[in-house]
């Protein structure tokens, strides 16, 4: 065993970074008996900065943290007057395995792992009508959470892929694609009302490495 270490460790390298990019958000939901709203993804933006321990040439150990929109937009399908468009940040920690393939100035990878997230704030704007007047009204507004109701802890699954390029001895950009998949709704279920709400959310990022 020793014997198989001594590679590794004398290969071991760390490295940090920043990323950024754009998401896409898919809120899934279960509408019971609102058959009239509309719920469509929306674009958001990620940010973050992140450390990776490699292990060997082609495996290594990635934790980021990110703040990332999980935004969308809600409509109602008989009542045209009525348009939400829906702004949510979260804090977000993946801890992911990274598998890298290719040659020493351009590789591809994968990383594959878990996520914990906080979910900071959610605001709205948008179109809605009075409904004793009909009169049409343009709002922005931010949401206040309620403990009872609002579940701001999350978890889930992250995975992706993508290209690096190694330009200089000490330094690599890398483009990413990457989803993450929610497996706590945004709001507490209760016995009466199973009211699931999920993110799902695909993200387009660029990030630079300082390699040690």
């Amino acid at each position: 065993m020793l014997a198989l270490m001594l590679p590794m460790l004398a290969f071991a390298q760390w490295r940090v970074g920043v990323n950024g990019g754009a998401d896409l958000n898919h809120f899934i939901i279960d509408k019971q008996y609102q058959n009239d709203y509309v719920f469509k993804d929306r674009w958001g933006v990620t940010l973050g900065v992140m450390g990776q321990y490699d292990i060997t040439d082609w495996a290594g150990v990635r934790v980021e943290l990110d703040w990332t929109q999980k935004n969308y937009r809600q409509t109602r399908e008989y009542l045209k007057t009525c348009d939400y468009k829906y702004v949510n940040n979260y804090l977000q920690l993946p801890v992911m395995g990274s598998f890298s393939f290719g040659g020493q100035q351009v590789r591809g990878f994968c990383n594959l792992g878990i996520y914990g997230g906080y979910w900071l704030n959610s605001n709205r704007k948008g179109w809605d009508s009075n409904g004793l007047t009909n009169a049409e009204f343009e709002f922005t507004e931010k949401i206040d959470f309620y403990d009872d109701r609002d579940q701001r802890w999350d978890f889930g699954f992250v995975g992706g892929a993508g290209v690096e390029y190694r330009f200089a001895s000490h330094w690599a950009a890398q483009v990413e694609l990457r989803y993450y998949y929610s497996t706590v709704s945004t709001v507490k279920v209760s016995d009466l009302a199973k009211d699931y709400r999920y993110h799902s959310t695909l993200a387009l990022q660029a990030g630079v490495w300082y390699c040690f």
